[in-house]
């Protein structure tokens, strides 16, 4: 069966919430934990690379008002469509971390950049600019939430293997690999979906995604230089309960004032 290629998330924007159920599961609380034992207080919302938004919706249900941005066209209708059937105070943007969609005067008290939304930048050159644009954003005193794959994941990529059943018969599965000179790991995902009209009928398809670390010294570095304050930069393990120690980190950090 002969794979069609797809751009990065051009199906998987239509599983993402199906796919990554897990991790919204246990990144949701553990995110306010964090807010809330550092005392974060916050109206407005920055969401960097939202994907399918449910964090933007989430947050809007709570009261806050968001600007939930993405670089993925598939992802941008459907949560506008979603934002406005509940009228939710969210305002789709397409842009990524380096060119942020933000308007003259808007600063907001809250940036999140979660599921190694960093991770996917084109260099590694890339953290330090991509930090900057999204402290720009901030209001002085403002703080931003993200977290990493760390060097040591992405090294591990070729034992990158799985396979997720999806509701309809279909199915994702999985692989990793690692170029050592560049540094940049791959997920190749492959997808069997029904084809419509033809039952036992599977068509594929096959998506692309590149993902690159930085060492914690190099994120700390990049931090300094995009005038933001390190609150928090802990090993992911304590705050997410599946992911092995060493694979991800979580950081939270405040735009220093007058920066």
């Amino acid at each position: 069966m002969t794979a069609v290629e797809r751009p990065p998330y051009g199906v998987l924007a239509s599983y993402y919430d199906e796919v990554y159920g897990l991790w919204r599961e246990l990144l949701s609380p553990a995110r306010d934990e964090i807010l809330r034992a550092h005392r974060v207080r916050f109206e407005t919302v920055l969401d960097v690379g939202c994907g399918s938004g449910w964090q933007s919706l989430e947050l809007a249900r709570r009261g806050s008002r968001v600007v939930a941005v993405d670089p993925v066209a598939a992802f941008l209708r459907p949560l506008r469509v979603l934002a406005r059937r509940d009228r939710l105070p969210v305002d789709v943007r397409r842009g990524g971390a380096l060119d942020l969609p933000v308007r003259p005067g808007e600063a907001f008290d809250l940036a999140l950049a979660t599921f190694d939304v960093l991770n996917h930048l084109d260099r590694h050159e890339d953290l330090a600019p991509a930090l900057a644009r999204v402290a720009k954003a901030l209001r002085p005193g403002g703080h931003v939430l993200f977290d990493l794959n760390t060097p040591w994941t992405v090294e591990g990529f070729p034992d990158h293997h799985r396979v997720t059943q999806l509701r309809g018969g279909g199915l994702s599965a999985e692989r990793g690999s690692f170029d050592p000179s560049t540094e940049e790991g791959t997920v190749t995902r492959d997808w069997f979906l029904p084809e419509d009209g033809l039952p036992g009928r599977f068509k594929r398809y096959r998506e692309i995604y590149r993902e690159i670390a930085w060492p914690r010294r190099a994120v700390e570095k990049a931090l300094r230089s995009a005038g933001l304050a390190v609150r928090l930069f802990a090993d992911a393990s304590g705050w997410l309960s599946f992911q092995p120690e060493g694979t991800r980190w979580i950081v939270l950090a405040r735009r220093r004032r007058g920066a």
